[in-house]
């Protein structure tokens, strides 16, 4: 071979190596289902016994995916995740049963004798060595619960052992009355210096596994009533109709350790309800492939992970879909019991075509975005926990048939109402969100009731209004209101109950006082927060007694005074009275056409003792993830 023809050869092995560098590496080896699915669920499990601290069972939040290194940050529901993946191995073939025995029974000695709670709750974040808490976080109320699921799982799996024994005496010293804090739902958690967080677990997602542990406790447990307050929005995105909670961890934690195949509460089958939600989640994805190069039809899954920019609570539709094109492989994988077929061709994309790109000490990294050619270098515990988990339910139903064998869940189920068979949702109307509103005439903004005579009135209450936080009777927070309208203004009337007014604070910062707030939406296309389009009225008490309050988010001060905008706010014995005026050019209404003019009504309390709570009108999310107030119509004079 001559000097030119070497050089020809050459050149063309270094062309073929460098494409295959610049592509994603299809020439990575090729593995079946059962052999990736194991390979996938080895990693994961390597992860929670190598980086254990193996005095004391606590995990690491994170830790590093193409390098060493240590965290010194635990989480406890990695803890819990840990705690079912260390029988797994077993099962497995990777430790004997004693490794996993000796481990287990070291955590929950350590979780019953050392670690810091309170009534019984651990706080989220901990010391890797301590177990003292960290960074000003909450005791968890749901990463509490995700604990006592492995605890309770591994006190199963080893019945009749010290392991059992320990595992029910953690779980019978939980008062989870106590996190009630004399509420319809449970608090997400509580501080120190502040008390109990003003957020509840209100709403469908993750908390399923919480509210089971909470209502079969035999102990210190909560009514079974509790479970048909928590709220469950219906929404449609194309084909799929199902209660809408956007990231996919939402609908697969309670499902790692609790098997809801082909039972309903009455209300909704739930696993059918998650692999709806799988489904709509790539379906977005795909929907979005045109301007995201990370998602197609074989690579999606939107969850809470790592992004670019931080962690991100990313999610589809139908309701606010947060996304940017990063994807978490924890998503699809860890949905493979709703979607086996979907999910292991996701795996197999991956390993094949990005192995390079993704794949690490510990599996896929946790998340990555093509779009902007980032990878995370992490790995988190609560992403390869439910990975783990559900590829062995996948397999062999082997963590659902531990744990349905518990007496707590058994009981749990029957409590709740949950029979046997499927129902399918149906689809909520937005059409109902309406008012109307009267001619009234001009009305006098003194604080004088007397103009309203004869206007009808309406009333806001806990049951059907209650956003967030405690009201303990309707002397803490009531709301009677009323709206009239001439040709020049849209007036407002409310009677607030409240029996501890604060007015503490400057008219910028007023929404952290107690507080009436009026939501405009004049085109009716959604709400949006920050938005110059849209309007929202904040009405306080004044220290000084009569010059109220006012401010008009995001627009400021100014653009209340330029207009012949009005109000009144004076405090009485029982709380305080507003009055409004607002002119229909303020708001860009015009109340000859009134098509789609919408409004909502708000009133927040904040009492010495820094508990809030807030009832609102109208204010939810529609099928495509916008904020939807009551439409209006304005009634003319007889």
């Amino acid at each position: 071979m001559n000097y030119i023809s070497k050089r020809i050869l050459l050149s063309f092995f270094f062309l073929l190596f460098s494409f295959n560098i610049l592509l994603p590496c299809a020439y990575a080896q090729e593995l079946s289902n059962d052999e990736l699915l194991n390979l996938i669920q080895k990693k994961s499990f390597n992860y929670f016994w190598h980086e254990a601290n193996t005095e004391n069972g606590l995990i690491p939040d994170r830790a590093y995916n193409f390098k060493a290194g240590t965290f010194s940050v635990a989480s406890i529901a990695a803890v819990g995740f840990a705690l079912t993946a260390y029988p797994i191995g077993v099962e497995n073939g990777w430790i004997t049963k004693n490794e996993a025995y000796d481990r287990t029974l070291k955590t929950l000695k350590f979780f019953k004798d050392d670690m810091e709670n309170v009534h019984g709750f651990y706080y989220h974040f901990v010391d890797m060595k301590t177990g003292k808490r960290l960074w000003n976080c909450e005791l968890s109320s749901i990463d509490t619960a995700l604990f006592l699921a492995g605890a309770l799982f591994s006190s199963e799996y080893f019945k009749g052992t010290e392991v059992e024994e320990i595992a029910n005496e953690i779980y019978r010293r939980v008062d989870f009355s106590w996190m009630l804090n004399s509420g319809n739902a449970l608090s997400m958690g509580w501080k120190p210096r502040s008390g109990f967080l003003k957020e509840r677990w209100s709403h469908y997602d993750e908390n399923m596994i919480l509210y089971f542990l909470a209502i079969s406790s035999p102990t210190m447990n909560v009514d079974p009533s509790v479970w048909k307050g928590i709220k469950r929005k219906v929404r449609t995105y194309k084909d799929y109709t199902l209660i809408a909670s956007p990231p996919l961890f939402t609908h697969q934690y309670s499902h790692c350790w609790i098997d809801f195949r082909n039972k309903n509460d009455g209300f909704a089958d739930y696993f059918e309800n998650s692999r709806l939600a799988t489904l709509a989640n790539r379906e977005f994805c795909i929907e979005q492939s045109n301007s995201y190069k990370t998602y197609s039809s074989k690579i999606w899954g939107l969850t809470a992970s790592d992004g670019p920019s931080g962690y991100q609570a990313y999610g589809a539709r139908p309701g606010k879909a947060l996304h940017d094109g990063t994807v978490a492989p924890t998503a699809a994988i860890s949905s493979i019991v709703f979607t086996p077929d979907l999910s292991i061709e996701f795996a197999q994309e991956l390993y094949q075509n990005y192995k390079k790109l993704l794949w690490g000490r510990y599996g896929f990294s946790d998340s990555f975005n093509l779009e902007i050619n980032w990878r995370s270098d992490y790995v988190l515990a609560i992403d390869l926990g439910p990975m783990l988990i559900m590829i062995q339910n996948y397999k062999d139903q082997f963590v659902w048939n531990n744990f349905m064998q518990l007496n707590f869940i058994q009981k749990a189920l029957n409590l709740i109402g949950f029979s046997e068979g499927s129902i399918e949702l149906e689809a909520q109307d937005f059409s109902a969100t309406q008012m109307e509103i009267s001619y009234g005439g001009k009305k006098k903004i003194d604080g004088d009731a007397s103009d309203w005579k004869g206007v009808v009135g309406f009333s806001l209450d806990k049951e059907t209004h209650l956003e967030f936080g405690t009201i303990t009777d309707e002397k803490d927070l009531n709301l009677n209101y009323s709206f009239s309208w001439d040709w020049e203004f849209l007036y407002v009337y409310a009677d607030v109950v409240d029996q501890n007014v604060l007015a503490l604070e400057s008219k910028e910062n007023i929404h952290k006082d107690d507080l009436l707030e009026l939501f405009i939406d004049p085109d009716g296309n959604g709400f949006e927060w920050g938005s110059k389009k849209d309007f929202q009225f904040g009405f306080a008490v004044s220290e000084f007694g009569d010059q109220p309050k006012t401010w008009l988010w995001p627009h400021g001060i100014r653009r209340l005074e330029k207009s012949r905008f009005k109000a009144s706010v004076l405090k009485n014995q029982e709380g305080y009275i507003v009055e409004a005026r607002i002119p229909w050019d303020l708001i860009n209404v015009d109340p000859n056409l009134n098509k789609n003019f919408k409004l909502s009504l708000a009133v927040h309390d904040k009492d010495q003792d820094g508990t809030e709570a807030k009832l609102i009108l109208f204010f939810d999310i529609d099928d495509e993830g916008r904020n939807q107030l009551g439409k209006v119509f304005l009634k003319p004079s007889n």
